[in-house]
């Protein structure tokens, strides 16, 4: 009972903290757009473009810490071993965090002179950003080893209690910065660099004191403990590789093909297309160590069970946020950002992006599945041939047709993916379970979803004689009212809520 409950709360938790940061950026990035201007923003979204690359250099050594830890509490493997590995691993990260500072450091100019189609802003800063930039994504970089350890031991409630904070002072305290002190985006990047040497403290207490006290360990690295999980790292580390490149290269090439401040108008395409695959972090998050649990007290049952449970919460929560976005895209941005140069060009494109990752975090529960069983030879062959078709494809688009043609690129894709290869990886570790996940946990609410969101696309309401409030207001009412129609309808999603809302009542 203890773990159902902890489960839930700690979903609950993450979907809490993943809410909060989610209306800060809903929030800020319209402002900041506003007061550093679209060419200066874009700036912001090479930022958070290459805080996405840095996923490189992680090898899988940070889903190896947290699959560990999560192993380490079903009592498979001593906290003092788990603590050799982190030892080792902070060492390593280290170096690779210092490496990506001397890397991007040396080649700041060549990137403001060579890459960046810069058109008003002066070299000076713009070379002075990409040398504060790298320093922050290594900060962050660092911080990421902490946060997975600490979602492994499942303490999740007080990592999002961090992450609220540290997203309140993130981005809350950059937009008083340029609302009430300067708006140079020198300045702005080094307030950001201040906000990740904080977070790194505070993540790396906190994961430390998430553990039972054991012997002090020295600075080494403990090869004996860190050899036997390097083949499911390296595993990681491929699919991580390959996963960049599927799902950032599309961002890279277009961050040289368009002129920065058309970048700026893109970065917030990325940015909303983007909260809907977050959108469904807080279940995988919280399902994850659970899964890989059960599956080492060879429980295989109830793992299968907690695997179509989340689904149906998935669907409920994803499917209407993706509707709403996709059929109302530019009216949404421009609700957004009050920009109607900004949502024109970015609407059509935002329209492709977001079915693409609708699409995406629901066909992400056979890796979840894969990664439970600590089996990624599959995954690995396929998104290697995946890779192989899509890198040219996005390159080819992207210089000769645009950033609408990579959106809709990207969108084809994503839906083969789900239509070809979910149902192999569902026969090959869970034959018999592809067509009831489909048509019992996902049908439903797609059709049911569907079929409301394009009524009332079909009502043609004059979103032009709405204030941005007004539109802001009515999309929200609408994705409200689908989900609230889908929780009516999904057992799971109503066990959930009533389970909640008795835990409240009888604490």
């Amino acid at each position: 009972m203890q773990n159902s409950r902890s489960l839930r709360w700690n979903a609950v938790a993450n979907y809490i903290g993943l809410g909060y940061t989610t209306i800060i950026g809903i929030a800020v990035f319209p402002l900041y757009l506003q007061f550093l201007g679209p060419e200066a923003f874009g700036l912001v979204g090479f930022f958070i473009l290459l805080q996405s690359w840095m996923q490189l250099l992680d090898m899988g050594m940070s889903p190896m810490l947290s699959r560990q830890a999560a192993k380490a509490r079903g009592h498979a493997l001593e906290f003092i071993e788990l603590k050799r590995l982190l030892r080792s691993l902070e060492i390593i990260f280290f170096m690779l965090s210092l490496a990506v500072v001397i890397s991007i450091s040396a080649g700041s100019e060549w990137i403001t002179t060579n890459w960046l189609n810069v058109s008003s802003l002066s070299f000076t800063d713009v070379k002075t950003c990409t040398m504060l930039i790298r320093a922050v994504i290594g900060l962050r970089f660092f911080s990421s080893l902490y946060r997975s350890g600490i979602q492994g031991m499942e303490n999740q409630v007080w990592l999002n209690i961090a992450n609220v904070v540290l997203a309140t002072a993130r981005f809350v305290g950059a937009l008083i910065i340029l609302q009430f002190i300067t708006q140079d985006i020198v300045s702005f990047f080094v307030y950001q660099l201040l906000i990740s040497a904080v977070e790194l403290v505070v993540l790396s207490t906190m994961f430390y004191h998430s553990m039972p006290p054991t012997d002090k360990l020295g600075l080494n690295i403990f090869w004996r403990t860190l050899w036997p999980n390097l083949p499911f790292a390296g595993g990681l580390a491929y699919s991580a590789t390959i996963w960049i490149l599927l799902t950032q290269l599309d961002k890279m090439v277009l961050s040289n093909v368009l002129p920065l401040s058309e970048y700026g108008y893109f970065a917030l395409v990325a940015i909303v297309a983007t909260g809907i695959t977050q959108s469904s972090g807080p279940i995988s998050q919280a399902i994850l160590p659970r899964m890989t649990y059960l599956l080492s007290q060879d429980n295989n049952k109830d793992m299968l069970t907690l695997y179509r449970k989340s689904t149906q919460l998935m669907a409920v929560i994803v499917l209407p946020l993706t509707g709403i976005i996709t059929l109302f895209s530019t009216e949404l941005l421009f609700a957004w950002t009050g920009n109607r140069n900004a949502s024109d060009w970015a609407g059509p494109i935002l329209f492709w992006f977001a079915l693409g990752n609708g699409i995406l975090a629901i066909s992400a529960f056979q890796y979840y599945l894969q990664f439970a069983h600590g089996k990624l030879r599959i995954h690995v062959i396929y998104n290697t041939i995946l890779a192989i078709i899509q890198i040219p494809v996005i390159i080819y688009v992207a210089f000769k047709y645009g950033a609408l043609a990579v959106a809709q690129a990207w969108f084809t894709l994503r839906l083969i993916t789900f239509i070809l290869w979910t149902p192999i990886v569902h026969h090959i570790l869970a034959p018999g379970l592809h067509l009831p996940w489909l048509l019992k946990d996902i049908a439903p609410t797609f059709l049911l979803t569907g079929s409301l969101l394009t009524f009332i696309h079909s009502l043609n309401i004059e979103y032009d004689s709405m204030n941005r409030l007004e539109i802001f207001a009515s999309l929200a009412g609408f994705a409200l009212m689908a989900f609230i129609v889908n929780m009516l309808f999904s057992v799971e999603s109503r066990k959930l809520v009533i389970n909640m809302v008795q835990a409240i009542k009888f604490k």
